[in-house]
């Protein structure tokens, strides 16, 4: 296995096993405290819908938290197992290369957000939003170094995009 097909996948097993843990630790700080999303949720009725109970509002809530977190986790296993699709040079390789790109974009310019986000105003610890905020940053660069990575000529070469003898280098 040529290095940068390598260091391409232990970037992104990095890269997905940080999200992964982000999604729980969004899970973890949304259970901490939805004040702030019951409160959204509520201000969201309009007069038909203000005779639900405080009870159904704020177990919407919770479950919109799981399921939020729940659909971030499915998308790491579908990106796992573009990752092991990339590894083994399965036939669907190129595909997988392509899509972990877009995901190196996307996470790419999450970064950029965090520095311009502001957590909500809340009684979770600011030691959580710090570790989140950190743990997003190094998903992002792991995903944006493997996004470099991808386009490199053995990287096509492994995954069948181009033939070994026509690189792009002159």
């Amino acid at each position: 296995m040529p290095e940068s097909v390598r260091l391409l996948l232990i970037l992104w097993v990095a890269a997905i096993s940080g999200e992964i843990v982000h999604q729980l630790l969004n899970i973890a700080i949304g259970l901490m405290d939805p004040s702030v999303l019951i409160a959204a949720a509520k201000e969201g009725m309009d007069a038909d819908t203000e005779a639900v109970s405080d009870a159904a509002v704020s177990t919407s809530v919770y479950a919109s938290i799981v399921i939020a977190g729940t659909v971030g986790i499915l998308i790491m296993a579908l990106l796992a197992w573009m990752l092991s699709q990339l590894r083994h040079r399965s036939p669907k390789a190129g595909m997988a290369r392509r899509m972990l790109m877009f995901f190196g974009i996307y996470f790419g310019f999450r970064v950029l957000m965090i520095f311009i986000a502001i957590p909500a105003d809340n009684d979770v610890p600011i030691a959580m939003y710090l570790i989140d905020g950190s743990l997003q940053i190094l998903v992002g660069v792991a995903a944006t170094m493997g996004l470099v990575f991808s386009f490199r000529p053995e990287v096509l070469v492994w995954t069948r995009e181009i033939e070994s003898g026509k690189t792009t280098r002159s």
